[in-house]
């Protein structure tokens, strides 16, 4: 129920792992002595005398506490998007004439509600749910927890007709998706399973 940084974390990650592994690759090349014939005088056993030239000017310093400072922002960013996230939506703004007035209503109030209809279904131990979107496009995540022996197919069915139609009802507008997570109910001898729709 909660969006993780996957698709971030292996967009970061792959850019880092193929930034090392130029990295990784220049510094075979120079130690073999491939890299003399692309960068004439690169090769492994010059000095360093133009490297501690550069490294020695008086703004090297500057540029490698703007290059630290630029990392650590980014590394706290990233660090950041690792915390799991609900989304929720922002307060729904119900009518469209602000001449006529301004109805709002929080996301964790219909969200509530909604998981208060799938709890009266029999075969539904608990409900969580998230809504996400605008009062215009509306998302729903639904996260149900059954009973083991509970009709799966007829819970589903209840949730997509039923609970759907009220929630559309309730916001004015057609849900544009749900997402539904069904879970069984732990029990002493069984662990929780669960299967996403």
């Amino acid at each position: 129920m909660r969006r993780m940084a996957a698709g971030a974390n292996r967009t970061g990650l792959i850019i880092i792992g193929l930034l090392c592994l130029l990295a990784g690759l220049a510094a075979l090349a120079i130690s073999f002595g491939l890299a003399e014939s692309v960068i004439p005088g690169l090769s492994s056993d010059k000095d360093l005398k133009p490297v501690a030239e550069v490294v020695g000017l008086q703004f090297s310093a500057l540029i490698a506490i703007v290059a630290a400072v630029i990392l650590a922002v980014i590394a706290v960013r990233w660090l950041a998007a690792q915390v799991p996230r609900k989304d929720s939506a922002k307060p729904l703004r119900m009518q469209q004439d602000a001449r006529t007035g301004i109805t709002t209503v929080t996301a964790n109030v219909i969200a509530a509600a909604v998981a208060d209809d799938l709890e009266a279904t029999p075969e539904v131990v608990d409900a969580q749910v998230i809504l996400r979107g605008t009062a215009r496009a509306p998302e729903l995540m639904v996260h149900v927890d059954v009973d083991e022996r509970a009709d799966i197919d007829a819970v589903v069915a209840d949730i997509s007709n039923r609970v759907t139609r009220n929630c559309s009802q309730a916001l004015g507008s057609r849900l544009s998706a749900v997402g539904l997570e069904l879970g069984i109910a732990r029990t002493h001898q069984r662990k929780q399973r669960s299967v996403q729709l």
